[in-house]
């Protein structure tokens, strides 16, 4: 059957670009006739699509797991991933817990053989991404402590030569990629807080000597000889649909630029260049061009244009910390809700996990992760693929509003269970022969226009307590 190269371009961009355009040669110059090769500069950068996918994602899983895992923590409020940072400075909360639990003469790195991740099944954690309706999640391959997860060339600090002796990043990835449901990311921290090549040098922090760091192998040049050549290690060898960087503010001694320009364009060209090009996406902590903003442990209180992200914890930690307790963390409601709120403003919800040292992810975790997936199983269409629509919300209402817009439907996103009547504005997007339904109820409900708003009658038995979706059909000849 002939087909024509814009039916296939059509075609291509509605599956996120992973479309068979013919042989490799044909691919990278249809490719590079369509779109030149990145160059290093900004300039070059910011002409980098958001992929489709990206978009329509709207929720991922964050994971922060590492040796921080171990100790987990010093207490209910404290970040558990900042373990190291915060026990270098004498007298703080972290340096007293540190010499009172395991003496002064017990270092940070000697929590290293008990992260042993001898419980890590790497296939167990995608199958709960999907359970949750995950659509990517972000897997910290290094963090500011400088232990990679994954087996780095430029130095020994890492998992397969310590601690659990396994590649936990190329796991994951071959997990995900086997499974084919969860797009696989990772998280990069660009800088560290100890590293004789950065001018800070691991230390005792109670006698001040100086002491190796385990694994560590001496370079020059931080930047170019060590943070680049990781970046290139994970692009490369585990080709993540997401860079999620970190740390940007640990520089080397005398603020050199990071030159992030350089491995970026190198990962737009090589996801590009290939024969089922990808869509990939970096967020704004490589100081330089960025696809999509970050909003840490906050939301963007107004829709943005620019595609953005919100990032929170699941409760005080980043990191495992075993002191958390059950009311310390978010409900399943409040991260509904607020899932919900973010789609509404054009945003994604990253949200983070904690595993323990030995790879199990705790049960409240998991448990929260579900009841989002239970809710994402009857409200998604509402939520994936959406866009938002003229305005967020309806403020003032007795109970929140949320709106989004799919192809040919409306879609009202009610924060709670109405009862009776749900009124809202007339101005929403309805007409004469529209037909409003209640996603996960069934059948069309009755709804009338009177006194210049809209009038739905709200169904006695809803399906959930939590948050609820009426959808208006423009085309009825569509289910």
């Amino acid at each position: 059957m002939a087909i024509s190269r814009r039916n296939l371009l059509t075609t291509a961009t509605a599956l996120g670009g992973a479309v068979l355009l013919g042989p490799p040669g044909i691919a990278r110059a249809l490719g590079r006739r369509t779109r030149p090769d990145y160059e290093p500069t900004k300039a070059s950068l910011d002409t980098h699509p958001v992929p489709r996918w990206y978009k329509d994602a709207k929720f991922g899983v964050f994971i922060h797991w590492g040796v921080y895992s171990v100790p987990g923590g010093t207490g209910r409020q404290n970040a558990a991933e900042w373990y190291l940072w915060y026990q270098s400075f004498k007298d703080t909360a972290e340096w007293k817990y540190h010499r009172d639990t395991y003496g002064q003469d017990f270092v940070y790195d000697d929590f290293i053989p008990q992260f042993t991740a001898e419980n890590f099944d790497p296939d167990s954690w995608v199958k709960l991404f999907e359970q949750a309706g995950a659509q990517y999640f972000a897997l910290t391959s290094k963090h500011h402590d400088g232990f990679a997860l994954y087996p780095s060339e430029v130095t020994d600090r890492h998992a397969v030569k310590y601690g659990p002796k396994r590649d936990l990043v190329g796991e994951l990835m071959t997990a995900a990629r086997g499974r084919g449901t969860v797009r696989p990311g990772l998280y990069y921290s660009l800088g560290e807080f100890f590293n004789p090549a950065i001018g800070r040098p691991m230390r005792n922090f109670y006698t001040g000597e100086e002491i190796p760091m385990v694994g560590y192998e001496p370079v020059e040049d931080y930047v170019g000889d060590y943070e680049l050549k990781q970046l290139y290690e994970i692009i490369d060898r585990y080709d993540p649909e997401l860079l999620w960087a970190d740390g940007q503010w640990f520089r080397p001694t005398g603020e050199p630029p990071w030159r992030s320009e350089e491995p970026m364009a190198h990962y737009y060209n090589q996801a590009k260049n290939r024969a089922r090009p990808k869509g990939v996406v970096v967020n704004d902590r490589f100081d330089t061009h960025f696809d999509f903003a970050t909003y840490e442990q906050r939301t963007n209180p107004t829709m943005d244009p620019q595609k953005w992200e919100c990032c929170i914890t699941m409760g005080y930690s980043w990191g495992y910390n075993k002191h958390e307790l059950d009311e310390d963390y978010k409900t399943s409601e409040f991260l509904i809700h607020l899932l919900a709120d973010v789609v509404s403003k054009n945003g994604n919800l990253l949200l983070n996990i904690g595993p323990k040292p030995d790879g199990t992810i705790p049960a409240i975790m998991r448990q929260r992760l579900r009841d989002i997936g239970a809710w994402l199983d009857i409200n998604g269409p509402a939520v994936y693929g959406s866009a938002p629509w003229v305005r967020a919300e309806e403020e003032g209402s007795p109970l929140g509003i949320r709106y989004t817009v799919t192809p040919g439907k409306f879609h009202i996103i009610v924060l709670g269970a109405p009862r009776g009547t749900l009124s809202v504005p007339a101005d929403i997007p309805i007409s004469a022969t529209s037909r409003i339904r209640l996603l996960g109820h069934g059948g069309p409900v009755r709804w009338t226009r009177r006194n210049g708003k809209i009038h739905i009658t709200v169904p006695s038995s809803l399906p959930s307590d939590i948050a609820n979706t009426f959808t208006v059909d423009w085309d009825r000849g569509r289910a």
